[in-house]
């Protein structure tokens, strides 16, 4: 069900419960709760979700390890409904140091580990669920999230930036299908770097010195084939925004439908004002 959808119903919303990571994406779901009158509760990851976060909201601190204070933290704010949102780098197996759920979980990862982040992401999921979670995605308690097709703002990609989405949209697909990443940057159809593990904002800084003009060249964003999407979409807001013209790239192209945009009027406006382009477009399989 989703947000506008749940909104209609009378019956008041179970409260939410954010895992938080990094960058801004926990934030704008707090401010919808906040802005719906649905409580929620946050569990911030130590080294990991941002600080400001969690400010005067309901929380628990957690390292890494502890998924039984987690889940005791949840239960007690009586959560029914979980959402897992933001970056949270995968650890040092040295580093993790579980407790008992952590332990149970490590044995259920299994293999899992050891293998890309589709796999390991759904069984996490299976994990809270077994634990009496209800694992939603972010379009399902947050409005209008989704990337749509077409112009978002006023500056209209060029014949030569088209080109780039097309073909940069295949490779996305295609280092997707790999379970690499989520992001490339092209310019005249010749990648310069594809996201990995590092994140889509060093990509950016990494691929500024490779630009083969002054001017020009697209980050393009599509979710992984086949990839859980209660977790871990594509997600483009207004630091993303920022750092793509910082860089002296000439917009962003994202899968409408299969990415988050985040406060897309605030995201149009900027977007005009750094003389930037920023697009949704349909994927064909």
């Amino acid at each position: 069900m989703s947000a506008r959808q749940q909104a209609s119903t009378s019956a008041p919303l179970p409260a939410l419960g954010i895992i938080a990571g990094s960058t801004e994406l926990p934030r704008h779901i707090i401010r919808a709760c906040q802005k719906r009158g649905r409580e929620c509760f946050v569990i911030a990851i130590e080294d990991t979700t941002d600080p400001e976060t969690v400010q005067g909201v309901p929380h628990e601190l957690v390292r890494i390890g502890s998924i039984g204070k987690a889940i005791n933290a949840l239960k007690a704010a009586d959560v029914k409904e979980l959402v897992m949102a933001g970056k949270v780098h995968r650890p040092k197996l040295t580093s993790i140091r579980p407790d008992l759920k952590a332990a149970k979980l490590l044995t259920k990862l299994g293999s899992s580990l050891l293998k890309g982040d589709d796999e390991l992401l759904r069984s996490v999921i299976g994990f809270f669920e077994e634990e009496g979670f209800r694992v939603v995605g972010v379009e399902d308690v947050m409005e209008d999230v989704l990337t749509p097709e077409g112009l978002i703002g006023s500056v209209f990609p060029d014949k030569r930036a088209q080109e780039d989405i097309a073909f940069g949209a295949r490779i996305a697909r295609g280092i997707g299908a790999l379970d690499i990443g989520q992001s490339v940057i092209v310019q005249n159809q010749q990648v310069l770097g594809v996201e990995a593990i590092e994140g889509t904002d060093r990509l950016i800084e990494r691929c500024e010195a490779l630009k083969l003009e002054e001017r020009g060249g697209v980050l393009v964003k599509v979710k992984k084939p086949h990839q859980e999407a209660r977790i871990d979409l594509p997600v483009i807001g207004l630091r993303t925004l920022e750092k793509v013209a910082e860089c002296g790239f000439a917009g962003i192209a994202a899968e409408a439908g299969g990415s988050l945009m985040l406060d897309r009027n605030a995201l149009a406006r900027r977007a005009d004002e750094l003389g930037i382009f920023v697009v949704g477009f349909s994927v064909i399989d």
